[in-house]
Order: structure tokens, then C-alpha cells, then sequence
């Protein structure tokens, strides 16, 4: 209990001083040692039953929040001129996208919207079908992902995974500019397909994210403005993450009413992967696996492009870690184990503070650049600040997968909405002084 006492402490200090550094609540250090303080916090409320946490797990969430820490202030050394720098294909303040590109985008959402809803009910009915659509949907993509079902992840999976993330962006996209119908749209389309693909990534993504939009465009990163602005998103978020508790999950041989099972899962889901954490600094040698999560994406690439080779080993195979990692008991059972797992068992103390520390540096050098008021970086932060709000949950950094996807879709809107009409005034004005 005395290193838990501790532990507070000096989240509590380094909270203060990273708030000090920016002064504002989108910096990537601050809301890496927030979400840490909260489980903290909870954990020593008692909140719910969690197996005692051991002072050297303690020791790892401090020195890796320090090295994030410490990354985050090396990036605000470099000089501003150097983050005003940005490609000459469009302006850091592109002018107003065409209509048309914004109808496209609303009309490709909307046409997406059946294909949604019958993905989600035919996994239902393959369960049986009934009343309990999501939570039978859940079950069969569950289940389709552990065995590989090809009939699962045919042509309509794909595409409705792609359509859920590409309502996202868009709508992230269109927030970086005026707030019209196109745009409330197409961000209810997106909020649809995140609650119809079973899970809560894509609500927070979005809620996140547009969150992130709003306080950088009226400057409100302090925290008296953040709480004011963010209030109803946050209450949007709480009311749409407890309320798919009971139509996506088992809840049958539960005690304890509506509110009890909703307060065991909300904060199961927010202290248990830090009580996983302590099981696997405990007991290193019952976790390690054959495979490198951390460096997947790398590796994966390089095996796509023929780069890499293992003797002996078919490479998919080896760099391709599990899907799902095994339950233990934190006396409930958990299967995720905060950002901290995978860097600790493959790089040690050493290692996890270097990575922590370069990914506090970069995320704070996007944070810094989207602050400047430029359309594209505040899309690219606002897409970024899911992974740093999940640390406490599970890595989201080393699954960049999504990221170059949402830098081309992004960098691609901006394109075709500045650079073609630049074309077109340059061939009026020629035309008007020939003409004269």
C-alpha cells in the first residue's frame, strides 16, 4: 500500500508538471500520465476487487511515464521555424474544400450504411439470429477471428471493416472545416458503423478525435476550457460505453442490478489490465512468445516485400503474433495487459524507456504541429490521440497499420480539394490576359 501511496505521488507531480510544460490537455504527456493517475486512483479507492500490485510493476509505470515525459520535452526544444515547414503541394491553411468533394463523401457514407447493418445481421444470424443482434454478432467475429473462418472474413467483412474506418476519417476530415449537414452526416454514419462493428475502437476513436479538432480550433487546451467544451462528448462516450455493455456482452449469472454489472465492467475494463501487467512482471518466462509484437509492422512489411528471411521458419508464421493473448485471473479474468507488456518482455527496462521515450517525441512533435492551425496535421493529431488514451489498456502504438492509411486518405482529401482548383485559376487568370 506504501508504493501504491508513492506511485500516487509522483503521478500526481509529474501530471502537474507536464501540464506546466504546454499548458494544454492534448499534450501527449499530460494525458499519458492522466490516464495513469486515474487507474491509480482507483485501484486505491477499492473500487472493485484487484490482486495487490507489487512496488518494481510501480517502479516500470513511473520510468516509463518519465522517459515519456522526457520525450515530449525534447520535442518542444525544436525550433518552431523547423515545424512550420510543410509540403508545397497545398498550404498549412488550405482554403475551403469544394462542395464536391464533401458530397462525394457524404454520398460514399450513406451508400455504406445497408451494407453495414446486413454485415451485423448476418454474423447475428449465424448465431442463431434473435433479439440480441451485437451481442451475437460479437460472438461470431470472435470466433471467425480465432479459427479463420474463410467464410467470415470474405469480400463483406473487408469492406465493412474498411467503410467503419473510412466514415471515421471522413468525418474527422470534414471537422477540420465549416460544421455543416455533410458534415453531421457523415459522423453519425461513422458513430453507426462503430456501435454495428461490435466493439468501442471506433466510438472512442471518433469521439476522441473530434474532440481533439474542437479545442485545437477555439484554442481551449486549457483544462477549465477542455471540461467545458468536452462535458457532453464525454457523457455521449460514458452513456454509449456502458449502455453496449449489456447488448454486446454476456451478462447472464451476474448480480448486482443494471448499475452494479455496469460499474464491475467499466472499471474491470479500466484497473484489470494493469493487475495482467503485474502477473507478467512477476512471472517474465510464462509470457514470452516466439514472435515480436513490437516490431509486427516493420517485419510484416518486410515480408511482404521479401526483405526478410528465418531459416527454418515459415516467416508469416513466426512474425505474425496471436490474435488474442491468453486470460489469467486479476481475481477476474483479463486479457489485455497495458501498453507495458510487449515492450517489457522483448527489449527489458532498458529498451521499454528508449521506445516510450521516442514515441513521446514524435506524438508531442504532431501534437506541436497540429497546434499551429495546419488542416492536415490537426486531422493527423486528432486521429493520433486514441493510442496514448489506451496505455493503460493495451499498445496501440506498434499496430500503425491504420496510420499510413489514414495519412493517405487525409493527404489525398486535401489534393484533390486545393491543388486541382489552383490549376483552374491559374488557366482563368492566363485566359483573361490573353483575351485582353
Amino acid at each position: 500500500m506504501i508504493s501504491l501511496d508513492l506511485a500516487l505521488i509522483f503521478f500526481l507531480s509529474l501530471e502537474v508538471l507536464n501540464y506546466r510544460v504546454q499548458r494544454s490537455v492534448l499534450y501527449p504527456p499530460f494525458i499519458f500520465s492522466a490516464m495513469w493517475l486515474l487507474v491509480l486512483s482507483l485501484v486505491r479507492l477499492k473500487l472493485i476487487e484487484l490482486d495487490p500490485l507489487h512496488a518494481n510493476t510501480l517502479a516500470i509505470l513511473a520510468v516509463g511515464a518519465t522517459s515519456f515525459s522526457f520525450g515530449g520535452l525534447l520535442a518542444g526544444l525544436v525550433p518552431r521555424v523547423l515545424l512550420r515547414i510543410h509540403f508545397n503541394l497545398f498550404s498549412s491553411k488550405p482554403k475551403r474544400t469544394p462542395d464536391f468533394l464533401r458530397n462525394l463523401l457524404m454520398t460514399v457514407a450513406l451508400c455504406g450504411v445497408p451494407i453495414m447493418f446486413y454485415r451485423t445481421w448476418q454474423l447475428s444470424n449465424s448465431q442463431g439470429g434473435g433479439s440480441m443482434i451485437l451481442m451475437q454478432a460479437r460472438q461470431a467475429l470472435l470466433e471467425s477471428i480465432l479459427s479463420n473462418d474463410p467464410n467470415q472474413n470474405g469480400v463483406l467483412a473487408y469492406l465493412m471493416a474498411y467503410l467503419v474506418m473510412g466514415t471515421t476519417f471522413a468525418s474527422l476530415l470534414l471537422a477540420t472545416g465549416k460544421k455543416d449537414r455533410k458534415f453531421w452526416v457523415v459522423t453519425f454514419i461513422a458513430l453507426v458503423g462503430a456501435v454495428l462493428s461490435t466493439g468501442r475502437v471506433g466510438i472512442l476513436q471518433l469521439i476522441s478525435g473530434l474532440s481533439a479538432i474542437r479545442l485545437l480550433q477555439t484554442k481551449q487546451e486549457s483544462l477549465r476550457g477542455a471540461i467545458r467544451l468536452l462535458r457532453w462528448p464525454i457523457v455521449l462516450f460514458v452513456a454509449l460505453f456502458v449502455g453496449l455493455v449489456f447488448t454486446n456482452k454476456n451478462t447472464e449469472g451476474m448480480t448486482g442490478g443494471v448499475t452494479g454489472i455496469a460499474t464491475f465492467f467499466v472499471l474491470a475494463y479500466i484497473v484489470g489490465p494493469l493487475g495482467a501487467f503485474d502477473k507478467v512482471v512477476q512471472n517474465p518466462e510464462s509470457f514470452k512468445l516466439n514472435v515480436s509484437h513490437t516490431f509486427y509492422f516493420p517485419l510484416h512489411i518486410a515480408a511482404k516485400l521479401h526483405l526478410a528471411d528465418y531459416t527454418n521458419l515459415h516467416l508469416e508464421d513466426y512474425i505474425q503474433p496471436p490474435m488474442y493473448n491468453t486470460f489469467v485471473l486479476v481475481p477476474f479474468p483479463i486479457n489485455v495487459y497495458t501498453v507495458f507488456k510487449f515492450y517489457y518482455l522483448e527489449l527489458g527496462i532498458i529498451g521499454t524507456m528508449v521506445i516510450l521515450f521516442v514515441i513521446g517525441a514524435l506524438h508531442s512533435l504532431l501534437y506541436l504541429k497540429a497546434r499551429q492551425g495546419g488542416k492536415f496535421s490537426t486531422y493527423l493529431f486528432a486521429y493520433s490521440v486514441y493510442p496514448v488514451l489506451m496505455v493503460i489498456f493495451v499498445d496501440e502504438y506498434s499496430g500503425m497499420g491504420q496510420f499510413p492509411i489514414a495519412f493517405c486518405f487525409g493527404l489525398l482529401y486535401f489534393l484533390i480539394g486545393s491543388v486541382p482548383l489552383r490549376l483552374l485559376q491559374v488557366k482563368k487568370n492566363h485566359f483573361s490576359q490573353t483575351g485582353s
